[in-house]
């Protein structure tokens, strides 16, 4: 495959090599988001997004293999007050697959995640394709489990 440069002056250019280049100024018309998801019933979850996990009781869902999510980006937020659970219960039997960051709460790591039971309480995760890295939350979170 070529390389390809986007310049100004010249428009699309194809040399050898590969990748793209642009060698001019970027502008978006409107900033990326994503679709939010709404989560009712426990489940397994597939791809990395935005979800709102709501139930009568608190649900817990099953998050996918950190390694077949790697940079994936997942979001979640209580819409009522329950402590809704993620589990990695995909991943081998005893590994930690929620890592929180040090210093911060939570610091620990484990194979489970719960979010506070208010309603709103949020936590934002990324795989770093081994195990998903608490980011930020709203509230608080616990991670616990073997």
């Amino acid at each position: 495959m070529p390389k390809v440069t986007i310049s100004d002056s010249q428009g699309l250019i194809q040399s050898a090599g590969s990748g793209l280049q642009i060698n001019s100024s970027i502008s978006l018309t409107s900033l990326p988001t994503t679709a939010v998801s709404s989560q009712t019933s426990a489940g397994t979850l597939n791809v990395p997004g935005v979800y709102t996990l709501s139930g009568s009781s608190a649900l817990t869902w099953v998050m996918p293999l950190a390694s077949s999510v790697a940079g994936g980006t997942f979001v979640f937020r209580s819409a009522s007050a329950h402590a809704h659970v993620l589990t990695g219960s995909q991943e081998t039997s005893g590994k930690k697959v929620f890592a929180g960051m040090a210093g911060a709460t939570p610091a620990n790591e484990g194979s489970a995640l719960a979010l506070e039971n208010v309603q709103g309480s949020s936590v934002a995760l990324i795989s770093d394709g081994n195990k998903f890295l608490v980011m930020a939350a709203s509230g608080s979170c616990v991670i616990s489990g073997i």
